[in-house]
């Protein structure tokens, strides 16, 4: 398959990071890659800079520039709202979405196939840890504001989940979402903790930071994120 995923932690002595590391990369040797535009691979992310150890597109970026190096291919990246990323690559408008897509069945289109997952998340609300004898659950967050993008199934979540009275606001981006949590115009984050597939934590955050109320989206199923590959592109 396209993904054989294996991570390992590593912890710095002054700023807690995780870098995972790949291997599988690369193709059988028999079997020979097919891109839109040949010799480039055309990917779909969220961000344009990705500087953050705690972001998953820096993580993704990793994985896919070795992949890309390995097979001899340049890399087009393509900057992308997340709202409906995973239709891009069943219209051919990239060889693949790489906007962590959680494989839900409303996000399968003809045209395109997921690929195995390489890590499972777990719904969190993220609020500042000076705000942890606040807050513990969302049903404390009544007159109180929940950010979210739009799209995610964190914002699918927090509509489901939230109580009369939590203000929720919706906005189209992640620097726009952070940005407003940053300035306290908001008290939350609808969002995720992430595990590798062998139930280990990913760091997604620094101390400042604490996510809380944790809860799988559908009781006792797995969310798992997935690559978006388009059938029109032979990529293992």
């Amino acid at each position: 398959m396209f993904i054989q995923y294996v991570s390992r932690k590593c912890v710095r002595p002054i700023v807690s990071s995780l870098y995972l590391l790949f291997s599988g990369v690369g193709c059988a040797p028999d079997l020979e890659i097919e891109t839109i535009i040949p010799g480039m691979l055309t990917v779909a992310v969220t961000t344009a800079t990705p500087s953050s150890d705690y972001d998953p597109q820096l993580w993704i970026r990793r994985y896919l520039k070795q992949f890309a190096e390995k097979n001899q291919l340049t890399i087009s990246w393509t900057v992308v709202p997340f709202n409906e990323s995973w239709l891009l690559a069943s219209k051919n408008k990239v060889d693949l979405v790489a906007t962590n897509v959680a494989s839900f069945p409303d996000r399968a289109h003809p045209g395109a196939t997921f690929s195995e997952p390489f890590l499972y998340e777990r719904r969190a609300l993220r609020i500042n840890t000076e705000d942890q004898n606040n807050f513990e659950t969302i049903e404390d967050f009544v007159g109180n504001k929940i950010g979210a993008v739009a799209g995610m199934a964190a914002e699918r979540d927090l509509l489901k989940r939230a109580p009369t009275g939590v203000i929720i606001q919706v906005t189209s981006s992640f620097p726009e979402l952070y940005e407003a949590f940053e300035k306290g115009e908001l008290d939350a984050i609808a969002e995720a903790e992430y595990y590798t597939l062998n139930n280990t934590v990913i760091p997604s955050h620094d101390k400042n930071v604490t996510l809380i109320d944790h809860h799988d989206l559908i009781p006792g199923q797995r969310e798992e994120s997935v690559f978006v590959i388009s059938n029109d592109s032979r990529i293992c």
